[in-house]
């Protein structure tokens, strides 16, 4: 599949405006009880947060350009708005079915995304659904299907709130996943940072076997780290031969993430 010379819409070309009118409308869909009130604030976060993420959205789409997905049919597990999506990179795909769970979701993704979606004549189609509680479910619906978890398998342990189910759904993951092609960028490590912490390089090549104790507290501590960081549980996610890449985000002032992206194909 080839892709359009736009490598990514940038989150900072989003017409402020647009989007608080946009808000507005969704604002009467909470004051109504349409939805939860969390999940807006998230989405405020996010656009606030369009320049100090820049970088990180970058790194995401240099990442997805290399990968070489084997379908035109995508998974996207945990969509949300899609905020840190490259647009060109879904625009290669002709179908999608995006799964979330937040009702706002769809709004904002097609908001973000949809202008570019329709140009290239990609068709989606929203769920309202737990990708992972229903995994084997969608996956045999769509035997022909790439997928990519969209920054979400890092908050599996708040979603569902138990640590040893959690780590054993997200070690498991890639079996399930067996004879797929699929990928993911989430939640590696995260917390406090001194005043003083500034941004690290991408660090490639990077095999979950690698990622014990010493190395996690190594990166933390290249983000200048302090107090209690958390562990995500994801280290395991892929298999320990894969190469990952670990990116760093400054999810807000004084207080960073490691992502970890890979792809994964058939041997």
């Amino acid at each position: 599949m080839t892709l359009p010379d736009e490598r990514y819409r940038s989150v900072t070309e989003i017409d402020d405006q647009e989007f608080k009118r946009l808000i507005d409308v969704l604002r009467d869909l909470v004051d109504a009880g349409g939805t939860d009130g969390l999940k807006l604030n998230w989405h405020v976060q996010a656009f606030e947060s369009r320049e100090r993420w820049q970088p990180t959205v970058a790194h995401i789409a240099d990442f997805l350009m290399l990968c070489q997905p084997r379908h035109t049919h995508l998974l996207l597990m945990g969509s949300s708005a899609g905020w840190m999506m490259p647009t060109a990179w879904l625009t290669q795909f002709k179908q999608i079915d995006a799964y979330d769970l937040d009702p706002l979701a769809q709004h904002l993704f097609n908001w973000r995304h949809g202008p570019a979606l329709h140009k290239s004549n990609t068709q989606i189609t929203h769920h309202r659904q737990d990708a992972i509680a229903n995994l084997p479910k969608i996956l045999a619906t769509h035997p022909q299907a790439s997928i990519w978890f969209d920054n979400m398998l890092g908050q599996h342990l708040y979603h569902i709130r138990d640590h040893v189910q959690a780590e054993q759904d997200l070690r498991t993951l890639k079996t399930t996943l067996t004879g797929r092609d699929w990928g993911s960028v989430h939640d590696l490590l995260s917390g406090p940072t001194q005043q003083n912490a500034h941004t690290q390089a991408v660090r490639q090549h990077v095999c979950p076997r690698d990622i014990d104790t010493t190395y996690s507290q190594g990166l933390a501590l290249s983000l200048q780290a302090q107090g209690t960081w958390c562990d995500h549980l994801t280290s395991h996610v892929f298999a320990d031969h894969a190469s990952t890449t670990l990116i760093p985000w400054e999810f807000k002032p004084h207080y960073w993430h490691w992502l970890q992206a890979g792809w994964q194909a058939p041997r």
